[in-house]
């Protein structure tokens, strides 16, 4: 059994985010709000800038090295298979270039899927990729049965795109189920992982998805302009990266030699991270992910799935609609609900109004509390949308 949060724990985790003092953030699927830890870490390199006083590279390396492995460890993948890279669209318009569906085949989404997504795979028809589109419910997902049936009717299909969890619904889609039924039908499956990585377990290797994208910026809580991709490694070595540049090797720190002999290039997404790191990003990054993998997903879902079971159970049916699914194998720390009366849009700002902070997705209410949420913020947050008329 997962074992809790203990009462210290808690409160380290809220001393992490004294801003939030005096406000219940639960907005987590847009930004995630920074740490101290990471906020520390920007102000130590700034000053360094400032100073120019001592060598920062060897601290750099020592940064992005631990940020890989973090970030591998809360995907569940080798860090062999891990390269950071800016953002999400960064990471699938890379993916989408290895990947290579060529000019006659197509890739599969579905029609609930977010921009960053839709946009890389619709750009692909310049160079004579298709898109075969899927309908799910507004508040599903792509099931491996649907995804089964329209692979079969698409054989040009070679890459299948999903994401792991919906922005718009909270839908955590199966993705073993997935990779399973995309390989057996002779494609690659690309997952947008933004939304669920450091909420529970995604086990990317066990699963077995071809590769994986994600921006920091939301569950991780860690700086906007930085992120990661992963590819299994079979991928790896029977693909060469679209991108390569100078920082594609290994110099270890060691600046002072740079020409002479070519030296070997990494494989993968290592290849992509092709120029000069953000220098204050990677360090808040590996201070922020490596400790919300010593935290552990499996707890933090423990926590807040406890956190959206108060919420469900104490929610007025007759005023709201809850729209996400609840089912265990689907669930996701996004919940959206709608007013019966009046308009999402008019519920946030009543909840701000009472330091209450949300969002709003598609016409729905979208909540998505995380693991520095109190108790006390969830009931506080059913209290206001109680008093909303």
């Amino acid at each position: 059994m997962t074992p809790p949060f203990s009462a210290e724990e808690r409160q380290a985790i809220r001393s992490e985010f004294p801003h939030l003092q005096g406000r219940a953030y639960l907005n987590y699927a847009s930004v995630g709000p920074l740490p101290l830890r990471a906020r520390r870490k920007i102000d130590e390199i700034n000053d360094v800038f400032q100073r120019l006083d001592r060598n920062f590279d060897p601290e750099t390396d020592e940064a992005v090295a631990r940020a890989r492995t973090a970030c591998a460890a809360l995907i569940g993948g080798d860090v062999s298979g891990l390269g950071l890279f800016p953002n999400t669209s960064y990471g699938l318009n890379w993916a989408l270039g290895f990947l290579r569906p060529r000019s006659g085949e197509a890739v599969l989404i579905c029609d609930q899927e977010f921009p960053a997504l839709r946009y890389a795979i619709w750009h692909l028809r310049h160079f004579g990729v298709a898109t075969v589109t899927v309908a799910v419910p507004p508040y599903g997902g792509l099931t491996p049965e649907d995804l089964d049936l329209q692979l079969t009717r698409h054989p040009e299909v070679k890459v299948v795109a999903t994401s792991w969890v919906s922005f718009r619904s909270g839908y955590r889609c199966d993705l073993a189920g997935l990779a399973e039924v995309t390989h057996r039908h002779g494609a690659h499956l690309l997952v947008d992982g933004i939304q669920g990585i450091g909420t529970r377990p995604l086990e990317a290797e066990a699963s077995g998805v071809d590769v994986v994208c994600a921006a920091v910026h939301k569950w991780l809580c860690c700086p906007v302009g930085m992120g990661f991709a992963w590819c299994r490694r079979e991928l790896m070595e029977q693909r060469i990266s679209p991108w390569g540049g100078w920082m594609s090797v290994d110099w270890h720190a060691q600046y002072g030699q740079l020409l002479g002999e070519i030296r070997d290039m990494n494989r993968g997404p290592r290849t992509a991270e092709t120029g000069t790191v953000n220098f204050q990003g990677v360090r808040a990054m590996a201070e922020t992910t490596a400790w919300i993998a010593e935290l552990g997903v499996d707890r933090i879902a423990c926590h807040t799935d406890e956190l959206l079971d108060l919420l469900y159970g104490n929610l007025d049916r007759e005023r709201y609609v809850w729209l996400s699914d609840r089912e265990a194998r689907a669930r996701s720390s996004i919940v959206c609900v709608r007013p019966r009366k009046g308009d999402a849009e008019a519920v946030r700002r009543f909840l701000s109004a009472r330091g209450l902070v949300t969002g709003v997705r598609e016409g729905a209410l979208r909540l998505s509390p995380h693991f520095p949420t109190l108790r006390s913020e969830v009931e506080q947050l059913v209290h206001s949308l109680h008093e909303f008329e």
